[in-house]
């Protein structure tokens, strides 16, 4: 890679507020189709990526070193751990979810799904599907070449595919419905580790390993946007959705989107990096900040119920967060605290 460029880091954090969009949907209140376009088409691309970069890097590693692997599961382990424990208050604030106190059982099922598969909060799902999906895909990596890997996680994601945005077409028949309802009885969507993640690690491994571009890379991604665009668009108007995280055409854009951006990315931007994932973990409980500080203030009308001026202060809040997370992260490098005082030299 070039030290030429704009640095993937950049990308991943642009990509990070899609991400925010897509919990406020800030178009609503304006115009309805251009925020559907904003968060459910254009910013299906956001966590891709960030599961592209992952495999690009990390699984590239693992592939001649699992302790390598098995070193990052634990970071990310790690950092779900904290961000359970972070929104565990926000979970009681909001009420438990399927507490029956006459079903107990219910309820501690429920828990494990939430912490193993769906997230405890409504973002964090994607640390067990990057736990998951990285395994899934190393495993094949390592058990099977690379066309059968690859063709192996196209069809978990065509799998997955027909329960999401493709699942209008399975709703009529009942043998494949109800296949259906039973992983919806363990997964709430299958936007998870098994059918999702896995294909877009695997794609950022193989362009790793590849190691080089083509030329219209950027004009085959416009292109399958664009394709992805009409797809979106006659998904939505024609009722098919169940969820909109996964449509035919985003898999071979992110292949050549990817390939597009990490060829002619510059140096590695640390400080980005990581505030892409200080806006990731720390936008929703801003979201509940700022709505809780309206509430009791009064201004709801202002603050909350004008989408658009919500997800700016969420936006800003969040890379202030970042900032600070930043300033900490350097604090405990340098073995300084706030309040203590640094060692002499």
């Amino acid at each position: 890679m070039t030290n030429k460029g704009i640095s993937i880091d950049i990308w991943r954090f642009a990509a990070s507020f899609l991400v925010v969009a897509i919990h406020i949907s800030p178009f609503e209140n304006i115009d309805g189709e251009f925020d559907f376009f904003l968060t459910a088409v254009l910013g299906r691309t956001a966590v891709p990526l960030f599961l592209m970069i992952t495999g690009y890097y990390t699984l590239h590693k693992a592939s001649e070193n699992k302790k390598s692997l098995i070193s990052y599961t634990v970071k990310i382990l790690k950092l779900y751990l904290f961000c359970i424990l972070f929104y565990l208050p926000i979970n009681f604030y909001m009420g438990i979810k399927g507490f029956d106190p006459e079903n107990p059982s219910n309820f501690f099922l429920s828990v494990l799904k939430d912490i193993f598969i769906n997230g405890t909060f409504y973002h964090l799902w994607y640390f067990p599907a990057l736990f998951l999906g990285l395994w899934t895909a190393y495993f094949l990596i390592k058990r099977t070449g690379k066309k059968t890997g690859l063709a192996i996680v196209c069809l978990l994601y065509i799998i997955g595919l027909f329960g999401d945005g493709y699942y209008g077409f399975i709703k009529g028949n009942d043998v494949i419905k109800g296949f259906y309802d039973a992983l919806f009885n363990v997964s709430d969507y299958t936007r998870n580790g098994l059918f999702y993640a896995p294909v877009f690690l695997y794609m950022g491994y193989l362009i790793k390993r590849a190691g080089k571009k083509g030329t219209y890379d950027f004009m085959y991604a416009f292109l399958l946007f664009l394709l992805m665009s009409a797809e979106g668009i006659i998904l939505h108007r024609s009722g098919m959705q169940r969820h909109t995280a996964m449509y035919l055409f985003l898999v071979p854009l992110m292949y050549f989107l990817f390939r597009a951006l990490i060829f002619q990315s510059g140096s590695e931007n640390r400080k980005l990096r990581n505030m892409a994932s200080d806006v990731y973990i720390f936008h929703p409980f801003l979201i509940v900040a700022v709505r809780f500080f309206s509430k009791l203030t009064g201004t709801e009308k202002i603050m909350v119920e004008n989408n658009l001026l919500l997800y700016i202060i969420v936006c800003l809040l969040s890379v202030g967060t970042g900032l600070l997370c930043d300033i900490l992260r350097r604090l405990r490098k340098s073995n300084v605290t706030p309040f203590r005082k640094p060692p002499s030299p």
